[in-house]
Protein backbone atom coordinates (compact mmCIF):
# COMPACT_ATOMS: atom_id res chain seq x y z
CA UNK A 1 0.00 0.00 0.00
CA UNK A 2 1.53 3.57 -0.74
CA UNK A 3 2.48 6.03 1.78
CA UNK A 4 -0.39 8.27 0.35
CA UNK A 5 -3.03 5.49 1.26
CA UNK A 6 -1.73 5.24 4.83
CA UNK A 7 -1.40 9.06 5.12
CA UNK A 8 -5.41 9.41 4.42
CA UNK A 9 -5.97 6.80 6.58
CA UNK A 10 -4.26 8.54 9.32
CA UNK A 11 -4.53 12.39 8.70
CA UNK A 12 -8.02 12.51 7.38
CA UNK A 13 -10.26 9.30 8.42
CA UNK A 14 -9.35 8.74 11.89
CA UNK A 15 -9.98 12.74 13.10
CA UNK A 16 -13.07 13.75 10.65
CA UNK A 17 -14.72 9.86 11.19
CA UNK A 18 -17.07 10.10 13.97
CA UNK A 19 -16.28 6.20 14.83
CA UNK A 20 -12.68 6.25 15.12
CA UNK A 21 -11.53 3.45 17.17
CA UNK A 22 -9.88 4.88 20.08
CA UNK A 23 -13.05 7.41 20.57
CA UNK A 24 -16.35 5.87 20.69
CA UNK A 25 -18.55 8.44 19.97
CA UNK A 26 -20.23 10.07 22.08
CA UNK A 27 -23.99 12.04 21.32
CA UNK A 28 -23.51 14.58 24.24
CA UNK A 29 -20.93 15.40 25.90
CA UNK A 30 -22.70 15.84 29.04
CA UNK A 31 -20.82 16.58 32.57
CA UNK A 32 -20.43 13.70 34.89
CA UNK A 33 -21.80 13.76 38.63
CA UNK A 34 -19.21 15.79 40.71
CA UNK A 35 -18.44 12.75 42.91
CA UNK A 36 -17.61 10.92 39.81
CA UNK A 37 -13.70 10.38 39.55
CA UNK A 38 -13.34 7.79 36.41
CA UNK A 39 -10.61 5.92 34.59
CA UNK A 40 -10.72 4.85 31.29
CA UNK A 41 -8.42 2.19 29.39
CA UNK A 42 -9.20 1.19 25.72
CA UNK A 43 -7.74 -1.31 23.20
CA UNK A 44 -8.02 -1.58 19.39
CA UNK A 45 -6.79 -3.59 16.66
CA UNK A 46 -7.15 -3.18 12.67
CA UNK A 47 -6.78 -3.83 9.13
CA UNK A 48 -6.36 -2.64 6.04
CA UNK A 49 -6.52 -3.56 2.64
CA UNK A 50 -3.84 -6.21 1.66
CA UNK A 51 -3.85 -7.38 5.19
CA UNK A 52 -1.91 -5.10 7.08
CA UNK A 53 -3.15 -4.34 10.73
CA UNK A 54 -2.39 -2.26 13.80
CA UNK A 55 -3.20 -1.51 17.02
CA UNK A 56 -2.96 0.79 19.86
CA UNK A 57 -4.48 1.53 23.33
CA UNK A 58 -5.11 4.68 25.97
CA UNK A 59 -5.29 5.47 29.28
CA UNK A 60 -6.95 8.76 30.98
CA UNK A 61 -8.24 10.49 33.91
CA UNK A 62 -11.56 12.00 34.01
CA UNK A 63 -12.83 13.88 37.20
CA UNK A 64 -15.72 16.50 38.34
CA UNK A 65 -14.56 19.92 40.06
CA UNK A 66 -17.81 21.03 41.08
CA UNK A 67 -20.65 23.11 39.50
CA UNK A 68 -20.52 21.10 36.74
CA UNK A 69 -17.00 21.37 35.66
CA UNK A 70 -15.44 18.18 34.35
CA UNK A 71 -11.47 17.88 33.15
CA UNK A 72 -9.92 14.67 32.10
CA UNK A 73 -6.32 14.05 30.47
CA UNK A 74 -4.40 10.75 29.04
CA UNK A 75 -2.20 9.27 26.65
CA UNK A 76 -2.45 7.58 23.82
CA UNK A 77 -0.59 5.41 21.17
CA UNK A 78 -1.14 3.91 18.16
CA UNK A 79 0.26 2.25 15.11
CA UNK A 80 -0.93 1.23 11.58
CA UNK A 81 1.12 -0.42 8.72
CA UNK A 82 4.39 1.35 8.53
CA UNK A 83 3.20 4.56 10.52
CA UNK A 84 2.98 5.13 14.36
CA UNK A 85 1.84 8.20 16.55
CA UNK A 86 1.98 9.28 20.22
CA UNK A 87 -0.23 11.56 21.83
CA UNK A 88 -1.25 13.64 25.07
CA UNK A 89 -4.70 13.90 25.20
CA UNK A 90 -6.93 16.53 27.21
CA UNK A 91 -10.75 17.35 27.69
CA UNK A 92 -12.51 19.59 29.73
CA UNK A 93 -16.64 20.33 29.88
CA UNK A 94 -18.56 22.72 31.78
CA UNK A 95 -22.44 23.39 32.56
CA UNK A 96 -23.14 26.92 33.20
CA UNK A 97 -26.96 26.36 32.40
CA UNK A 98 -29.91 23.75 32.80
CA UNK A 99 -30.02 23.47 28.88
CA UNK A 100 -26.23 24.53 28.21
CA UNK A 101 -22.84 22.28 28.34
CA UNK A 102 -19.76 23.97 26.69
CA UNK A 103 -16.65 21.41 26.07
CA UNK A 104 -13.16 21.29 24.55
CA UNK A 105 -10.97 18.49 23.89
CA UNK A 106 -7.36 18.21 22.50
CA UNK A 107 -4.54 16.05 21.19
CA UNK A 108 -1.05 17.07 20.69
CA UNK A 109 1.86 14.62 19.56
CA UNK A 110 3.71 13.35 16.90
CA UNK A 111 4.50 10.26 14.93
CA UNK A 112 6.30 8.32 12.14
CA UNK A 113 5.35 7.29 8.41
CA UNK A 114 7.95 5.29 7.54
CA UNK A 115 11.19 6.85 7.66
CA UNK A 116 9.03 10.91 7.81
CA UNK A 117 8.42 12.25 11.07
CA UNK A 118 4.89 14.26 11.33
CA UNK A 119 3.17 16.61 13.68
CA UNK A 120 0.13 15.78 15.28
CA UNK A 121 -2.12 18.39 16.35
CA UNK A 122 -6.40 18.09 16.83
CA UNK A 123 -8.54 20.92 18.98
CA UNK A 124 -12.04 20.47 19.23
CA UNK A 125 -14.44 23.09 20.95
CA UNK A 126 -18.03 22.45 20.94
CA UNK A 127 -21.60 23.76 22.67
CA UNK A 128 -24.50 21.77 23.17
CA UNK A 129 -27.84 23.23 23.78
CA UNK A 130 -31.32 21.86 24.70
CA UNK A 131 -34.03 23.39 23.03
CA UNK A 132 -36.87 21.70 23.75
CA UNK A 133 -37.89 18.30 26.19
CA UNK A 134 -36.74 16.68 23.06
CA UNK A 135 -34.36 18.31 20.85
CA UNK A 136 -31.11 19.24 21.44
CA UNK A 137 -28.13 20.95 18.66
CA UNK A 138 -24.42 20.52 18.91
CA UNK A 139 -22.20 23.25 17.21
CA UNK A 140 -19.07 22.37 17.00
CA UNK A 141 -15.37 23.46 15.49
CA UNK A 142 -12.15 20.86 14.61
CA UNK A 143 -9.06 22.58 14.25
CA UNK A 144 -6.64 19.79 12.15
CA UNK A 145 -2.94 19.64 11.37
CA UNK A 146 -1.69 16.06 11.30
CA UNK A 147 1.14 15.72 8.52
CA UNK A 148 0.18 17.53 5.29
CA UNK A 149 -3.30 17.56 6.34
CA UNK A 150 -4.64 21.08 7.95
CA UNK A 151 -7.79 22.71 8.16
CA UNK A 152 -11.12 23.49 10.25
CA UNK A 153 -13.62 21.61 10.06
CA UNK A 154 -17.28 23.56 11.45
CA UNK A 155 -20.05 21.19 12.73
CA UNK A 156 -23.93 21.25 12.74
CA UNK A 157 -25.55 18.48 14.68
CA UNK A 158 -29.25 17.74 15.33
CA UNK A 159 -30.15 15.41 18.72
CA UNK A 160 -33.82 14.38 18.88
CA UNK A 161 -35.20 12.03 22.06
CA UNK A 162 -37.39 9.43 20.79
CA UNK A 163 -38.10 7.66 24.08
CA UNK A 164 -36.07 8.23 27.07
CA UNK A 165 -34.14 5.77 26.25
CA UNK A 166 -33.75 5.81 22.81
CA UNK A 167 -31.69 9.09 20.96
CA UNK A 168 -31.34 9.79 16.89
CA UNK A 169 -29.49 12.23 15.92
CA UNK A 170 -27.62 13.44 12.35
CA UNK A 171 -24.56 15.91 12.08
CA UNK A 172 -23.06 17.60 9.16
CA UNK A 173 -19.83 19.04 9.01
CA UNK A 174 -17.95 20.80 6.21
CA UNK A 175 -14.12 21.72 6.07
CA UNK A 176 -13.38 25.96 5.56
CA UNK A 177 -9.89 26.88 4.22
CA UNK A 178 -6.73 24.52 4.65
CA UNK A 179 -6.76 21.36 2.39
CA UNK A 180 -9.08 18.98 4.13
CA UNK A 181 -11.68 19.01 1.18
CA UNK A 182 -14.33 17.41 3.74
CA UNK A 183 -17.98 17.51 3.87
CA UNK A 184 -19.15 14.52 6.22
CA UNK A 185 -22.79 13.33 7.28
CA UNK A 186 -23.38 11.48 9.99
CA UNK A 187 -26.33 9.35 11.21
CA UNK A 188 -26.60 7.58 14.31
CA UNK A 189 -29.10 5.90 17.05
CA UNK A 190 -27.94 5.27 21.00
CA UNK A 191 -30.04 3.30 23.21
CA UNK A 192 -29.56 3.76 27.06
CA UNK A 193 -31.14 0.92 29.10
CA UNK A 194 -30.68 -0.23 32.89
CA UNK A 195 -28.50 -3.35 31.99
CA UNK A 196 -26.94 -2.67 28.41
CA UNK A 197 -26.65 0.49 25.85
CA UNK A 198 -26.12 0.16 22.22
CA UNK A 199 -25.12 2.60 19.08
CA UNK A 200 -25.08 2.41 15.47
CA UNK A 201 -24.70 4.62 12.94
CA UNK A 202 -23.09 5.19 9.37
CA UNK A 203 -21.18 8.42 7.75
CA UNK A 204 -20.23 9.36 4.41
CA UNK A 205 -18.94 12.34 2.13
CA UNK A 206 -15.58 13.46 0.84
CA UNK A 207 -12.54 13.19 2.76
CA UNK A 208 -9.63 15.04 0.49
CA UNK A 209 -9.25 17.33 -2.10
CA UNK A 210 -9.72 16.44 -5.61
CA UNK A 211 -6.98 16.56 -8.05
CA UNK A 212 -7.35 19.66 -10.52
CA UNK A 213 -5.29 20.11 -13.84
CA UNK A 214 -3.57 23.61 -14.80
CA UNK A 215 -7.06 24.78 -16.14
CA UNK A 216 -8.90 23.88 -13.04
CA UNK A 217 -10.36 21.11 -14.12
CA UNK A 218 -11.27 18.30 -11.87
CA UNK A 219 -8.68 15.69 -12.99
CA UNK A 220 -9.41 12.63 -9.69
CA UNK A 221 -12.16 13.11 -7.28
CA UNK A 222 -11.02 13.67 -3.98
CA UNK A 223 -11.53 10.36 -2.14
CA UNK A 224 -15.12 9.44 -0.64
CA UNK A 225 -15.00 8.14 3.10
CA UNK A 226 -18.17 5.39 3.39
CA UNK A 227 -18.14 4.10 7.26
CA UNK A 228 -20.48 2.01 9.58
CA UNK A 229 -20.18 0.91 13.14
CA UNK A 230 -21.98 -0.68 15.70
CA UNK A 231 -21.70 -1.25 19.39
CA UNK A 232 -22.89 -2.62 22.46
CA UNK A 233 -22.19 -1.30 26.41
CA UNK A 234 -22.44 -3.16 29.77
CA UNK A 235 -22.08 -1.88 33.19
CA UNK A 236 -20.12 -4.67 35.03
CA UNK A 237 -20.19 -3.38 38.96
CA UNK A 238 -17.89 -0.26 39.03
CA UNK A 239 -16.88 -0.55 35.47
CA UNK A 240 -19.09 0.17 32.15
CA UNK A 241 -17.47 -1.74 29.43
CA UNK A 242 -17.95 -0.46 25.84
CA UNK A 243 -17.34 -2.62 22.42
CA UNK A 244 -17.73 -1.25 18.84
CA UNK A 245 -16.67 -2.40 15.49
CA UNK A 246 -16.31 -0.31 12.65
CA UNK A 247 -15.77 -0.48 9.12
CA UNK A 248 -14.17 2.31 6.80
CA UNK A 249 -13.49 2.87 3.09
CA UNK A 250 -11.57 5.92 2.00
CA UNK A 251 -11.47 6.04 -1.58
CA UNK A 252 -10.77 1.90 -1.62
CA UNK A 253 -8.90 1.70 1.34
CA UNK A 254 -10.67 -0.40 3.98
CA UNK A 255 -9.98 -0.15 7.22
CA UNK A 256 -11.76 -2.64 9.62
CA UNK A 257 -11.72 -2.28 13.52
CA UNK A 258 -12.65 -3.16 16.78
CA UNK A 259 -12.08 -1.66 20.19
CA UNK A 260 -12.91 -2.21 23.90
CA UNK A 261 -13.48 0.33 26.31
CA UNK A 262 -13.26 0.12 30.11
CA UNK A 263 -14.50 2.94 32.36
CA UNK A 264 -13.85 2.42 36.30
CA UNK A 265 -15.64 4.84 38.52
CA UNK A 266 -13.57 5.24 41.20
CA UNK A 267 -15.99 6.78 43.38
CA UNK A 268 -19.30 5.69 42.11
CA UNK A 269 -22.30 7.38 42.81
CA UNK A 270 -24.36 6.04 45.86
CA UNK A 271 -27.19 3.70 44.46
CA UNK A 272 -31.24 4.43 44.79
CA UNK A 273 -33.01 1.72 46.53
Amino acid sequence: MSTRAITVCVAVALPCAQAAAVEPPSPSPTPAAVADQRLVFSTNGSRLTGGIGGGGGSASWVGGLGNGTVIGAGAEYQTISNSHWTLGTFSGALAPGLRTHLYLEGREGAGDVGDRAFHYSLLVAGLLEQLTSELSVQLEERRIDIDKSHGNLPKLGLSFQVTPQLLASISYAVSLGGNLGTHLGTGRIDYTGHSFSAIAGISGGPVAPAVLDLNGLVVAPGPQLREGFVGVGKPLGPTDWLLIGDYQNVGGTRRTSLSLTCTVHLHPPAQVP
